[in-house]
């Protein structure tokens, strides 16, 4: 039996020179990376043109490896509608009055939804707020290990709530907290799912004294909202209100003096805003684009078996400009190239099925290659994939992701093997075969946190390859010049011999369901 090895001229007694599996090449893989994540490609939207232009490529990129379409109507792509940016109607309003004080605030300019009860019809209004009773929390955090809770002591049923943006003490490295990381509860999400679950109608969310320069760096926020809106969907309006915009009113009520306080001691002092009030009208609707799944296949080399199949795919659409896809949403209006998320597992893809065609004779079941749209919307392409796919789910044996695997310097991270632990041979095998050159590491995020989900909803054995989260990570920063191009490379082989492995099987792998 032939290996996919990396390193060519080495001896192996029996075998001789021409038994060796070619190379995953780093070179073609970079080269793919650098396509997929460069400026050019603008992040990969969803719904985007140049998302599109991704989809053109990698399906060339498939007929010219030797597979053959497994598409929609004998062609190459899997279109799907998702839900991708809103549609802004007329008659947006937001004010904040306090007694006979009043300031009205524009969309796009100076505040902009994060989150929203978006519906499909911008003549119909999404939300209304007619003078809701405005209360302050703080900023927004119940962090139950500390003991600390700005929920605690006020009722905030159907009221709407204001709120500092990030936490007290953030930059105190002996703060009880976190020192100096954010605790996770700091998250916008975060903080408005709180206030749903508290009863509030309304969270609106202004930047803490200690970071008045936020909305200067947050303008490409307002800019990029006005210019390509987006939200997420969410029952309650979750809103970013510029601070100097607001600073009359925080002065009337003290809100950044009490603010300093709570920094000092981490007591909380939410409370009653006296005379203030929210009326908020929002008309937003739901875009619903068209994207691609990209499909090849490589029959089987036995008759009887190629009726089965594994599934190897991975996502290849990104976070476009950032907006509340990205960790720094400060940097909206920047290009999230994602090199890393996911041109990277996208690469190894292709790259795969290259060497799976140079040596199909190896591969009994067919091989199905997936590159997944709508992944960053919530695994939209993969759940497309799963409800139609090339080769019926009931026919397909296993599955094999591909998420984020371009920074390895020498590991991997495999997950999913708990649902299937007779797989584990077959990666030990394959791990075996290509000489062991990563270390197989059991640390990543588990089963089920990328396109492996839509899999094993089916009941369909799925193992996730990763080599782990970075600081670049759903960042601008995230660019081809970090890849370890070597290290994709040896990722692809080793998830490529697993391939074979299963292909190669007496038996089906079992599926052990996992635990919600």
């Amino acid at each position: 039996m032939r290996r996919f090895v990396l390193i060519v001229g080495v001896l192996l007694v029996g075998a001789s020179a021409a038994a060796l599996a070619p190379d995953i090449e780093p070179d073609q893989l970079l080269a793919h990376i650098k396509f997929l994540s460069s400026d050019e490609l603008k992040g990969r939207a969803n719904g985007s043109p140049e998302l599109e232009r991704a989809a053109d490529y990698i399906a060339a990129q498939f007929k010219s490896a030797g597979l053959q379409p497994g598409g929609d109507n004998g062609s190459w792509f899997q279109s799907f509608e998702l839900e991708a940016g809103l549609t802004v109607g007329r008659d947006n309003r937001l004010s904040i009055a306090r007694d006979g004080q009043r300031i009205s605030l524009t969309i796009g300019t100076s505040y902009f939804p994060v989150a929203a009860p978006i519906n499909d019809a911008p003549a119909v209004a999404s939300a209304e707020l007619q003078k809701v009773e405005l209360v302050f929390a703080g900023y927004g955090l119940a962090v139950p290990s500390v003991g600390y809770d700005d929920y605690a002591k006020i009722d905030v049923t159907n009221k709407a709530v204001l709120i500092f943006s990030h936490e007290p003490q953030e930059r105190d490295p002996n703060s009880k907290f976190n020192g100096t990381r954010p605790v996770p509860q700091t998250t916008v999400n975060a903080k408005a799912s709180l206030a749903r679950q508290h009863g509030a109608r309304a969270l609106l969310v202004v930047s803490d004294p200690s970071h008045q320069r936020d909305d200067a760096q947050a303008q490409g926020q307002y800019a990029l909202f006005a210019g390509d809106p987006d939200a997420e969907s969410q029952p309650i309006p979750v809103l970013r209100v510029r601070r100097d915009e607001m600073q009359p009113l925080l002065d009337a009520w003290g809100l950044d003096a009490i603010a300093k306080q709570i920094d000092k001691d981490l007591e909380p002092r939410s409370r009653p805003l006296p005379g203030g009030t929210v009326t908020y009208v929002e008309h937003l609707s739901h875009n619903r684009r068209i994207v691609r799944n990209v499909v090849g296949v490589l029959p089987g080399s036995d008759r009887q078996q190629a009726k089965e199949a594994v599934v190897i795919g991975g996502h290849y659409d990104h976070v476009g400009l950032g907006g509340r896809l990205s960790v720094v949403p400060e940097r909206t209006g920047e290009i999230h190239n994602g090199a890393d998320d996911n041109a990277s597992g996208t690469s190894a893809v292709m790259e795969m099925a290259k060497a799976a065609v140079s040596q199909r004779e190896r591969f009994p079941r067919t091989l199905v290659f997936v590159a997944f749209a709508g992944e960053e919307r919530g695994l939209l392409g993969s759940a497309y994939y799963a409800g139609k796919p090339a080769i019926p789910m009931d026919n397909t044996i296993g599955m094999i992701n591909l998420d984020m695997v371009g920074r390895a310097n020498g590991g991997v991270d495999v997950s999913g093997l708990d649902l299937s632990p007779s797989m584990e041979a077959d990666l030990k095998a394959a791990a075996a075969a290509t000489g062991d050159q990563l270390k197989i590491r059991r640390e990543g995020p588990g089963a089920g946190r990328s396109d492996d989900s839509s899999f094993i909803d089916k009941r369909v054995p799925a193992i996730n390859f990763f080599t782990g989260f970075h600081t670049d990570y759903h960042r601008p920063g995230d660019d081809w010049e970090k890849i370890d191009a070597r290290g994709v490379s040896r990722v692809a082989a080793l998830a490529l011999e697993f391939a074979a492995r299963l292909a190669e099987r007496n038996n089906r792998p079992e599926f052990v369901a996992p635990k919600r």
